[in-house]
């Protein structure tokens, strides 16, 4: 494996700082040589250069770049993360949210030899999130009908299921830095969602993606993200379904054309008459998901 090859790992920072310093220990522990880190604080009213003191000055004995870049003002997490972009000069380009961390300290050296034995573009892989109220509540993203979907490689049938799931996790996937010279950046219509639209993106135009069928992120859950979603990653969301999806709903396949125009129409519909034509003109979707509410619903009584 060529260990000359740098890889950028951009950390993601917005108000809470509590997850700091074990996301940066994960970086600086790797036993991959040849790392820089970016650190993009998205205009937190609490950011102080102190922060990240003892970062900077084990980085430096380590030969390991650190560049902060703290915004004047909140961007979003789309334009935050496109102007840190522009400050990364790795092959490779991956991310971490402050408070996520690598799963070893093996992970980045494995992730440069997936991309050299395959020629990938993109390497993804699973992560896992662990609840902070039950450290035995476990969670391994993605589902494993996802992860078949991406071990198998059919193009055809993952562009399909993007059309109504996000297959991929964005701090467990990895790009090579010409994926955004050849493909774009992200798409700055949205404000929060970055991975969905640019990942839906790549596997419609062909990009070369590998499924790296191992866990390399962790995550805690029953914060803010688990939750429910808020107004403004809604709003992302319809523009996504409106902007992204529906320009190309003749490539999805049918079952998953009938799936992804029920929601649409669904959620266009501003009355309940609109909604019942809906439900007549896809009533398979409308049973499945009223099953799926059922199922929901009795889920979480039996958690608490």
């Amino acid at each position: 494996m060529n260990q000359n090859v740098l890889v950028s790992i951009i950390v993601l920072t917005y108000k809470d700082f509590s997850g700091l310093e074990k996301t940066m220990n994960a970086i600086l522990e790797q036993n991959y040589p040849h790392i820089e880190i970016i650190v993009g604080d998205d205009g937190s009213p609490n950011y102080s250069e102190k922060f990240f003191d003892a970062f900077i000055d084990r980085a430096k004995r380590q030969n390991i770049s650190l560049i902060i870049r703290h915004n004047e003002h909140n961007l979003g997490t789309v334009k935050n993360i496109n102007e840190a972009l522009k400050l990364a000069h790795g092959h490779i380009i991956g991310f971490l949210g402050c408070g996520d961390y690598y799963a070893s300290r093996d992970v980045i050296k494995n992730i440069v030899n997936c991309f050299e034995k395959n020629d990938a573009e993109v390497v993804t892989t699973k992560m896992k999130g662990i609840s902070v109220s039950n450290p035995n509540r476990i969670t391994i993203l993605p589902h494993k009908k996802f992860c078949k979907l991406l071990k198998e490689g059919n193009n055809k049938r993952l562009l399909s299921k993007m059309f109504n799931d996000n297959c991929f996790c964005a701090p467990a996937t990895f790009y090579k830095r010409t994926v955004y010279e050849k493909y774009g950046i992200y798409d700055e219509r949205m404000r929060l969602i970055e991975d969905y639209p640019f990942l839906f993106n790549l596997v419609l135009k062909g990009a070369k993606i590998k499924f790296l069928d191992i866990c390399t992120v962790i995550y805690l859950f029953d914060g803010v993200s688990s939750g429910k979603a808020s107004p403004m990653i809604l709003d992302d969301l319809e523009k996504i379904r409106r902007l992204v999806l529906f320009p190309y709903i003749d490539e999805c396949m049918p079952r998953e054309r009938r799936l992804f125009l029920y929601n649409f129409y669904r959620k266009q519909s501003d009355n309940l008459q609109g909604k019942v034509k809906t439900a007549l003109k896809y009533p398979d979707q409308f049973i499945y998901w009223q099953y799926r509410r059922v199922v929901s619903f009795f889920q979480v009584r039996l958690r608490r």
